[in-house]
């Protein structure tokens, strides 16, 4: 991951955060490179600050969740569109063409989720990076995909699922009910066995 060289200037490095930070919606991937080193180095601590969080709050005005977002779509773009990231730094990539941080954060969590397939994650690739949708847009758009899957399900899939819920929902209602008979005494003993029989034979059918 490339981080920045902070052995000459560190004053020099928080004033650019600063300023990157009071426009970090047009130059977001130049604001997570230096959040990413000031946040890996611990410089905030030689700036009077216990904590990143503190640091993020008191001098940039931004949430913790935005400042993690933008460190780890920075890091995303570092390690899986190293192009993009590099001609973002060089302002080969206008800052108005760049991605939105959100809907870069949208695809990195995506990229892990199992459920999605390559074909799935190209996809929502090209919304984020080359069509430069917004995350509205793109939490839409995953949506879709997930619903769709869902409703691909194969319904033997989808029986076997509700027959597990209900089964629980039985075993748990039969136990409720047992309690409440044995300590009040409301029925006879054999009735009870046939409860608990029939509580264990249900969850023995769950195995």
């Amino acid at each position: 991951m490339t981080s920045l060289s902070v052995a000459s200037n560190t004053g020099e490095l928080r004033s650019q955060t600063l300023s990157a930070a009071k426009q970090f919606k047009t130059s977001w991937i130049e604001l997570g490179q230096y959040l990413f080193t000031i946040h890996k180095d611990k410089l905030y601590k030689a700036w009077g600050y216990l904590s990143f969080e503190t640091y993020c709050a008191k001098e940039l005005a931004f949430k913790q969740t935005t400042a993690a977002k933008l460190i780890k779509s920075y890091e995303f773009l570092e390690r899986e569109e190293p192009r993009l990231a590099d001609a973002a730094k060089t302002e080969e990539v206008p800052p108005a063409n760049l991605p939105n941080y959100e809907s870069v954060n949208i695809l990195r969590l995506a990229k892990n989720n199992e459920k999605l397939t390559p074909g799935d994650i190209e996809s929502l690739r090209k919304s984020v990076l080359e069509k430069g949708r917004d995350p509205q847009e793109v939490r839409a758009q995953l949506k879709q995909i997930m619903d769709q899957k869902d409703a691909d399900q194969e319904p033997d899939v989808l029986r076997e699922q509700r027959k597990t819920a209900l089964i629980k929902r039985l075993t748990s209602a039969l136990e409720s009910a047992r309690r409440e008979v044995v300590q009040d005494k409301l029925l006879p003993a054999y009735l009870v066995k046939q409860i608990e029989d029939l509580k264990a034979k249900l969850e023995d059918h769950l195995k």
